[in-house]
């Protein structure tokens, strides 16, 4: 499975920061949770310029994790937490 990240990502509802994978030619939408954030990177506010700054921090990490997931579940959209980084 040919797993590639493209760079784009959101802060979005919930409070999450969304990010866009492309696998095998598809584009899929991930998220990681606002817990995880605070969780694993000690963020500390759910404002946006927080949640991207964490995010941004931590992309090869929060990735990571996300490409094990994806490798898991054949490629589908992730919604990580904070169990996913443990």
């Amino acid at each position: 499975m040919r797993i590639e990240f493209t760079g784009r990502r959101e802060v979005v509802a919930a409070a999450r920061v969304a990010y866009e994978a492309n696998v095998d030619g598809k584009d899929v939408w991930c998220s990681v949770s606002l817990d995880a954030l605070n969780d694993h990177f000690g963020n500390g506010s759910p404002s946006a310029h927080n949640l991207v700054g964490t995010f941004e921090a931590n992309r090869a990490r929060i990735e990571n994790a996300t490409k094990k997931v994806l490798e898991r579940n054949g490629g589908q959209s992730v919604e990580l937490e904070t169990r996913d980084l443990d």
